[in-house]
């Protein structure tokens, strides 16, 4: 072999060597990326099941405390309708059942309030990219003006019982007997505490009709709002148990 021919296959050799080099480079620089990436999203995993566990367990309180409000509103609603059946004239009996009516319908007020634990930190931090479900995301996104909607509607509701409904029943009733009744109401215990012998009596009259068909008309509001907060906690926790399950 000439010299001239050594030359020429050294020099392929050189190229061919620094074309592995650099294959090997890129090759490793690639193999570097690949390994950031698995461990960023292994550890993004890892964080969406902290927060997803964290939302499953305050929607399951919020579930609970959702129907204790929604049992509360329908009571009220229909201790309304209940009082509505009355004759103008006629003088509300002594009743045990009718004064826990009247008492829920002049006195009672609630709040839901279902506060913002891990709602607040999907909310309000970066944790909000870690749900990588959509239409979960979506309905996190959508919860707090759902649950505003509702507080508006009891914002009128506590409005008017403090400044019309138990202002009348002051002035036609004994309101002692009454608030005492709404206490045994709120407690969830048996009892009764006031008698005949105690009360003024209740007559039904048009401003009387007319403060329970107003009190009715904001129940009714009320209860309107909470079917979509009943079904969007119910499809938020069968997607939180779908996301911790897959």
């Amino acid at each position: 072999m000439s010299a001239t021919e050594t030359n020429e296959s050294q020099s392929r050799l050189r190229v061919s060597q620094r074309l592995v080099d650099a294959i090997v480079v890129v090759c490793s620089i690639l193999l570097a990326f690949t390994i950031d990436a698995w461990w960023d999203d292994r550890g993004e995993r890892k964080a969406e099941i902290v927060l997803l566990k964290r939302l499953q367990a305050d929607f399951g309180e919020i579930r609970a405390m959702l129907e204790v409000t929604l049992k509360d509103h329908a009571e009220t609603h229909d201790a309304c309708v209940a009082l509505l059946e009355f004759e103008i004239g006629e003088t509300l009996p002594a009743t045990p059942e009718v004064d826990s009516m009247v008492a829920k319908v002049f006195l009672a007020s609630r709040t839901f309030n279902p506060g913002s634990g891990a709602v607040a930190a999907f909310l309000g931090s970066d944790s909000a990219r870690l749900v990588r479900n959509q239409l979960l995301a979506d309905l996190l996104l959508a919860w707090p003006g759902l649950v505003e909607e509702l507080q508006e509607e009891e914002a009128q509701l506590h409005k008017g019982v403090s400044e019309r409904w138990t202002p009348y029943l002051a002035s036609r009733a004994n309101l002692g007997l009454y608030i005492a009744t709404y206490g045994v109401l709120m407690s969830g215990l048996p009892g009764h505490v006031s008698s005949p012998s105690q009360r003024k009596p209740l007559t039904v009259d048009e401003e009387f009709v007319n403060h329970v068909l107003n009190r009715f008309t904001w129940q009714q509001l009320a209860l309107r709002e909470i079917g979509p907060l009943s079904a969007a906690v119910e499809e938020i926790l069968a997607l939180l148990e779908n996301e911790l399950n897959s």
